[in-house]
């Protein structure tokens, strides 16, 4: 159970970081380029990412496809919409 609970842990701060990245590329005048899909693409590569490290360090047998979309994908998903929409908001006032 350890490692289906840092399993987590590590796609909610990944969550946290694929937010910021696609803020980043949402708001204008903060990089050169602003395309929202291109932040969704760097967001799917990074959960894909995070899937594929926590498969090689737990193992296939503990990391399965049913425990990594709910322990992993899920919590990456509402953290990564949570902080979009928050610094989204937070720019808009």
């Amino acid at each position: 159970m350890e490692e289906l609970s840092i399993m987590s842990y590590m796609h909610i701060i990944g969550g946290i970081v694929a937010g910021i990245i696609s803020f980043l590329f949402t708001v204008q005048g903060l990089l050169p380029i602003t395309n929202e899909m291109l932040g969704v693409l760097i967001s799917l590569i990074i959960v894909y990412g995070l899937g594929k490290f926590a498969e090689k360090k737990f193992g296939r047998e503990t990391i399965s496809l049913g425990s990594w979309f709910m322990n992993g994908v899920v919590p990456f998903y509402f953290m990564w919409m949570a902080v979009w929409i928050i610094l989204l908001n937070y720019v808009a006032i």
